[in-house]
């Protein structure tokens, strides 16, 4: 599901606004990888530092940060993001607001 940040009026539209974020429709459809590690493509981390060791848990959290704020279609998240992985780290992700509010809007279960 592609969602959009709401524009309250009066309010100015930013990239917050303009800027899909996207969350598959089920979560059970979450079942990214658990364990090794995760190079991702550059269209969603273009830094040179793009593999991320799943086992770590900082490092874990840097990816599903990169893969959520960053994701380009449901695919995108479907393919590295494990559902249970995503409940256990959910309060320790630092990610956009935007991603956030969307993905509890859709999933309330995540707020904790």
């Amino acid at each position: 599901m592609k969602t959009y940040m709401p524009v309250a009026p009066g309010t100015i539209m930013t990239q917050e606004h303009t800027r899909p974020t996207f969350v598959p429709d089920k979560l059970d459809d979450l079942r990214g990888p658990i364990c090794g590690s995760v190079t991702l493509p550059l269209m969603l981390d273009w830094t040179p530092a793009n593999t991320y060791n799943v086992e770590n848990r900082s490092s874990l959290c840097r990816l599903y940060e990169t893969v959520l704020s960053e994701a380009t279609s449901e695919d995108d998240i479907i393919m590295y993001v494990d559902k249970n992985t995503l409940f256990s780290l959910w309060d320790e992700l630092r990610i956009p607001r935007r991603t956030r509010i969307a993905w509890e809007n859709i999933y309330p279960e995540l707020r904790r």
